[in-house]
């Protein structure tokens, strides 16, 4: 005897002692016992590739026996004898546990032999279905399944396992308005290279009817993952947004103050500062900026730079010459300073980052002015009797660097925070401006 006959052998021994501790249980009344251990018992030819062998068909019949004689269930009995001759036709009842309406439910079961009924169909006309073969990773499976029409199961089951997993999940199918029914394997179970499942319809006890599938041969779907990513995650927040654009042209607007160190020459009292030092750019800047990548972390652009200034007093010159600051011989300082710059943008992460810090460096022409006190006679305001603040131009060549970053709220939309150093000769100052402002990708 081969070794395959032995372990085949072992697996009907098992099947047998089912069969024979489920008649006992049947005699001592106790039908639940019963049904179970012949449940299992058919459970475990299907595990054993016993579907065709006489034990089965010996099951079957103990099944309809235990339906008629425990349960009164006289059309479940002639299915199960049904099944039973279809195994083995040359199957017959037990002499000692048949009584006449058990009999009759086995003829019964011989003449309609030449009509079966949809648990007699294969697995594939019992339970319609298209195996799911393909799938997309971190994404729902849906599962489709049409059982025959005839097919007297209460219940359809769908169970399956991730790739990690070391056992099947059941879930409850629904029946949905085409008469099929619907389930998908969650999210959850979608994260590995691949997702098994089967498909089970079931009897009121819990035992399977007819499966697509079984746990030791179950549908295996391979799970894809797009060749291009559809979406970036914000580093160190886990947000997520579209990929990254081919938009190229950015148009900002920002807006912010600065400080800087203010020295030299007062622009209208023509005196030296009173004491060097720190000044703010009072009342601030609007900056407009336009530019374009020329690569994905690499832009060129151009940044204007307008100031608005405060706080300086008016000067009222002695001993004017005339025409020398107007008819009234009062000089108003300047109220605003522009400076346009060249900007070289590096981006500092990936470009499908939301989050995108960069570094950057200008340099272009124009002025920065800061308020200071100046050392002058108290000629200043309206009456000329005050101490005298005026403006102090650093430039007009400047040049510096900057840094900063942008945070991509859509596609085309990004908020900008930026410091922008900026030194400004043969007047000098060295400021910082920081600004707050919109980007828009065009």
């Amino acid at each position: 005897m081969t070794r395959p006959a032995l372990a085949e052998d072992r697996e009907v021994g098992k099947i047998t002692l089912l069969n024979r501790k489920a008649l006992e249980a049947y005699q001592h009344l106790e039908f639940e016992t019963a049904m179970r251990l012949l449940n299992e018992a058919l459970d475990h030819s299907e595990r054993a590739g016993l579907t065709q062998h006489p034990i089965r068909a010996r099951t079957f019949v103990t099944l309809g026996i235990v339906s008629l004689g425990g349960f009164r269930q006289r059309d479940q009995a002639v299915k199960y004898f049904r099944r039973a001759l279809q195994i083995q036709p040359e199957v017959r009842l037990s002499p000692g546990l048949a009584n006449p309406d058990i009999q009759a439910a086995f003829d019964e079961a011989i003449a309609g032999l030449s009509t079966p009924g949809s648990e007699d169909l294969p697995p594939e006309k019992a339970l319609v279905h298209e195996p799911v073969r393909v799938g997309e990773a971190d994404k729902p499976v849906p599962i489709l399944v049409v059982p025959d029409k005839d097919l007297d199961a209460t219940s359809v089951v769908l169970r399956y396992r991730a790739s990690t997993a070391s056992a099947f999940t059941d879930l409850a199918m629904k029946k949905g308005s085409s008469g099929g029914f619907e389930a998908a394997i969650p999210v959850s179970a979608t994260a590995g290279e691949h997702v098994a499942y089967f498909i089970e319809a079931r009897r009121a006890n819990g035992s399977v009817l007819v499966g697509r599938g079984t746990a030791a041969d179950p549908i295996v779907v391979a799970l894809a993952r797009p060749t291009t990513p559809v979406a970036a995650t914000v580093a160190g927040t886990g947000a997520s947004r579209p990929a990254a654009s081919d938009k190229r042209l950015f148009v900002a607007i920002l807006g912010g103050t600065g400080f800087g160190w203010a020295s030299g020459t007062g622009e209208a009292t023509l005196t030296p500062v009173e004491s060097p030092g720190i000044d703010w750019t009072v009342m601030g800047q609007v900056v407009p900026e336009i530019g374009y990548l020329v690569t994905p972390r690499f832009m060129i652009g151009v940044q204007g730079r307008l100031q608005l200034v405060r706080g300086a007093t008016p000067y009222w010159v002695p001993n004017r010459e005339p025409g020398e600051c107007g008819d009234d011989g009062i000089c108003a300082p300047s109220s605003t300073a522009f400076a346009g710059l060249l900007k070289a943008t590096f981006f500092l992460a990936d470009p499908g980052s939301a989050f995108q810090p960069y570094l950057s460096l200008s340099a272009g022409g124009g002025y920065i002015r800061h308020v200071s006190k100046v050392d002058s006679p108290n000629a200043c305001g309206p009456m000329g009797g005050q101490p005298c603040v005026d403006t102090v131009a650093g430039g007009p060549a400047l040049f510096g660097p900057g840094v900063g970053f942008r945070y991509d709220v859509a596609d085309a939309v990004g908020i900008v925070v930026q410091i922008g150093g900026l030194v400004g000769v043969p007047n000098f100052t060295a400021n910082a401006d920081v600004n707050l402002g919109l980007a828009f990708r065009l």
